[in-house]
């Protein structure tokens, strides 16, 4: 298993370095902007609404920009900023911290990035939550109501340009359930489901960690949440995920990200402490289409998983993903498939929204600890085949509302397994 692994890692590394000698020189900035680099989707959007132009005065959208070319364009969108509404000012200042080296060498200060800037930042969400549960979703026949408060805080340190240090602290407030609630545990072998809980309880979790860079390495060092790949197979996201301890390293050369992890996942929700390795490949297919694959090596199996997202045009996105561990038991592969119109921005469109719908089939045995989870918190995704529609709305801008119901059935026993659920997000 482990030469396995090892020789999986080499031939990582190997894909990921073969393209440096045409990589970009960090700090220069007149080379070229990637392709599939997000700036070009931003300009694009300024420019069709008349408030960005390109260096030469016109933007077609049909060639690369230096990175000082497009700080010339964002220079011109700064002095534009009063007469653009709310999205587009959100754009501008997400264009302004990209390019803030660029722009401040051009003599330009920009207050909002300055502030943005400080040496420490702070900032979470606080979430109220409402669940109920027919079926067996919970483990019992009867309909079961859960309510729960959800604070999560994250500080951050600027140590140097390339280096800062963070904090995260989550705490929930399991405020109320109707009933017993039987919850199968994250186990890989044994999918028990004698534990049982009724509300009133707290759950505390907390990552502490140092990001900082090494050439064109990223680095991530301590106790942190990780998403690989889409997150089916381990997602640590929330109290219901799990915390993972070890070194990231990430590397991006062209279209492809590498990244890579070894130490050891943390035991949450009675998901053993273990090693835990992973490799993951990620590939922009072009602007619009990534497609991601990530291999995971634990104590008790490995699993591996694929998927892709893409954009089917402006508004309308469609993302999916498989997943198998080589456990020679039941219910040791996983799916699913998610289409969504429109984006809920949150941070800077009041009334945006979106709508989603999607399908699931993932067995207990394809996920390290109960894999993807929804919503910021809460995990009901796994020993599960069903739909899933809903939708987000922000009803003012740092405030969203999040509805959903799920029908399915359980995997291990074909029995009803469904739940509405409505959530009020507040982030500051």
């Amino acid at each position: 298993m482990k030469k396995k692994l090892v020789a999986i890692l080499m031939i990582v590394f190997v894909f990921s370095f073969a393209g440096t000698a045409f990589a970009a020189v960090t700090g220069n900035p007149f080379v070229d902007v990637p392709a599939n680099h997000w700036s070009y989707g931003a300009v694009k959007k300024l420019a069709a609404a008349g408030i960005i132009e390109g260096a030469d005065g016109r933007f077609n959208g049909d060639k690369t920009f230096t990175r000082y070319e497009i700080a010339v364009m964002v220079a011109k969108a700064l002095a534009k900023e009063e007469k653009a509404d709310a999205e587009q000012q959100a754009l501008i200042e997400k264009l302004s911290a990209e390019y803030r080296v660029e722009l401040q060498n051009m003599g330009l200060r920009l207050n909002k990035v300055e502030e943005k800037a400080n040496k420490v930042n702070f900032y979470g969400f606080l979430g109220l939550r409402y669940d109920y549960g027919t079926g067996n979703y919970f483990g019992s026949a009867a309909g079961i109501q859960t309510e729960a408060a959800h604070v999560d805080t994250y500080t951050t340190f600027k140590i140097d340009d390339n280096s800062t240090v963070g904090i995260e602290n989550m705490f929930q407030n399991n405020l109320r359930s109707t009933g017993k609630i039987a919850g199968s545990l994250y186990d890989a072998v044994n999918p028990a489901t004698s534990s049982e809980y009724t509300g009133g309880y707290n759950q505390l979790a907390y990552s502490l960690f140092v990001n900082t860079a090494l050439d064109k390495v990223k680095f991530t060092v301590g106790q942190f949440a990780m998403i690989p790949a889409y997150g089916l197979v381990e997602s640590s996201e929330d109290l219901q995920g799990s915390r993972v301890k070890g070194v990231k390293a990430s590397y991006v050369t062209g279209h492809v990200t590498t990244t890579l992890f070894s130490g050891k996942t943390l035991g949450l929700y009675n998901l053993s402490p273990g090693k835990y390795n992973m490799a993951e490949i990620d590939y922009a297919l072009s602007k619009v289409t990534n497609v991601k694959a990530a291999y995971h090596n634990a104590d008790a199996a490995n699993y591996s998983e694929l998927g892709f997202d893409t954009k089917l045009t402006g508004d309308l996105a469609f993302e999916a993903a498989a997943a198998k561990s080589d456990l020679d038991v039941a219910a040791n592969e996983g799916y699913y498939a998610q289409l969504k119109y429109k984006q809920a921005m949150f941070w800077a469109v009041p009334h945006s929204y979106d709508l989603f719908a999607g399908y699931r089939k993932i067995g207990t045995n394809a996920t390290l600890n109960g894999g993807s989870n929804s919503d910021f918190n809460g995990n009901y995704t796994y020993d599960v085949k069903g739909v899933i529609v809903g939708a987000h709305y922000v009803p003012s801008k740092m405030t969203m509302l999040t509805t959903w119901y799920a029908v399915g059935k359980t995997i291990s026993d074909n029995k009803d397994k469904n739940v509405f659920r409505t959530q009020l997000d507040f982030f500051f």
